[in-house]
């Protein structure tokens, strides 16, 4: 079942600054960790709960801490308000204009998470802050991802865009089962998702993926990240 969307976190946030504003309050703080487990307990949509974050700041408006990596998207996201003056004050990431350079770099960058054909060290970027948000410590090495949890072990191939003619998964997954050499360890392909590799993925044999302990990630086009085994 697809979790919430932008316009869910939106109201949230809207509904949080109008209270406050009817209450006197001159500010509050919001953190992307805590109106993630409110609005989205049960799905990963962090990307969209941090772009709706940055969507509500106004002018005069902080960022008080930052997430961690190169995707303006995480856990670590806080941002404080001012609801004593809602009326009257610009969007503080006003959407970009053709022609113009984007106001700030978590606006450009949030932008960049839109769009569906991420290259693989954009996606290694995406992945390792998923990750990272869930307790795994990783280490990447070329487009392999090593991550680390107490006892588990879970390696991830990522296979981002590229120009050229693009390889059916099947070829993908040959190459990869030559490298699987640890019996204890989880494996996983991580593409952007499109239903060409879903329906690939989804034809073959269940028992095969079971025993192999292989499944795909799927980042879509507003960075969320879903496992498929």
């Amino acid at each position: 079942m697809k979790g919430p969307g932008i316009n869910d976190y939106l109201q949230v946030i809207q509904e949080m600054k109008n209270k406050a504003h009817q209450e006197g309050v001159k500010y509050i703080e919001i953190s992307s960790k805590k109106l993630h487990e409110q609005v989205s307990p049960e799905h990963a949509t962090m990307p969209t709960c941090c772009q709706a974050i940055y969507k509500l700041m106004l002018e005069g408006d902080e960022i008080l801490r930052r997430p961690k990596g190169q995707t303006g998207f995480g856990s670590h996201l806080d941002v404080r308000y001012y609801t004593d003056q809602l009326e009257g004050r610009a969007a503080l990431f006003p959407p970009k204009k053709r022609g113009r350079p984007a106001k700030e770099e978590e606006l450009r960058k949030a932008e960049q998470m839109m769009k569906n054909n991420r290259t693989t060290e954009n996606l290694i970027q995406l992945i390792t802050a998923w990750l990272a948000e869930r307790g795994w410590e990783t280490n990447v090495e070329k487009n392999i991802i090593e991550a680390r949890k107490e006892e588990c072990k879970w390696l991830i191939n990522v296979q981002g865009s590229r120009r050229g003619r693009k390889q059916p998964l099947p070829v993908k997954l040959n190459a990869i089962l030559k490298e699987i050499d640890d019996e204890e360890a989880q494996y996983s392909i991580a593409f952007n998702d499109s239903t060409i590799y879903r329906k690939q993925w989804n034809d073959l044999p269940k028992v095969l993926k079971s025993k192999l302990k292989m499944s795909v990630l799927l980042a879509d086009k507003v960075g969320n990240i879903q496992e498929v085994k």
